[in-house]
């Protein structure tokens, strides 16, 4: 099993948008229970540099907005094709997803 660490703007309806096709590939997925995910909000700190097309920002400034990261499981066999969703949701031109190995038995 594997959870996902997921950065993203602070906005209501891109979370949402990110976790609805992180979910329609296999992650958040707990028993019964669909969507499971937790948000931490935090502040995003990043400088573009030349070549990059940032969403947000310019490029040769530094830029700092209000971001969250959203943890969810997803199994194994589901990174690939719920990391490439994500990506086709996330407004960033390099999105953060961190991935690590978790102990689901515990």
């Amino acid at each position: 099993m594997k959870k996902l660490f997921i950065f993203a703007p602070d906005n209501d309806s891109v979370i949402e948008a990110i976790v609805n096709e992180a979910v329609q590939k296999g992650a958040g997925i707990m028993g019964n229970y669909t969507h499971c995910y937790f948000v931490t909000k935090g502040t995003g700190n990043w400088k573009a540099h030349a070549g990059a097309h940032p969403a947000i920002g310019k490029v040769g400034e530094y830029s700092h907005i209000p971001e969250v990261r959203i943890e969810m499981i997803c199994p194994d066999d589901a990174v690939t094709s719920v990391i490439s969703a994500i990506k086709s949701e996330h407004p960033y031109e390099e999105p953060e997803i961190d991935v690590i190995t978790i102990d689901a038995d515990k």
